[in-house]
């Protein structure tokens, strides 16, 4: 009995995409939600507001809009005080 030894060929090919992240261009995966931008960027959730290309996004879309190549996303961060 002889063993083969075969090492499969796998290519991967990753389009990223660019877009503005307070005011720094990052690449990111296609299809990340908003959601999914926070948590790659371990920026927590809980009281921040999130604005893309001058709109803002309502917490309740956060999930169903997708990055998108050329966005202009900023977050901001509730500060209390005046």
């Amino acid at each position: 009995m002889s063993l083969i030894n075969a090492t499969p060929s796998i290519t991967v090919t990753t389009d990223l995409i660019r877009l503005e992240l307070n005011g720094t261009t990052v690449m990111l995966e296609p299809d990340l939600s908003l959601s999914g931008l926070l948590v790659v960027n371990n920026i927590d959730v809980a009281s921040v507001a999130i604005v893309v290309n001058d709109t803002v996004i309502p917490r309740s879309g956060w999930q169903h809009i997708q990055c998108q190549a050329n966005d202009r996303i900023n977050v901001f961060s509730a500060v209390a005080g005046g």
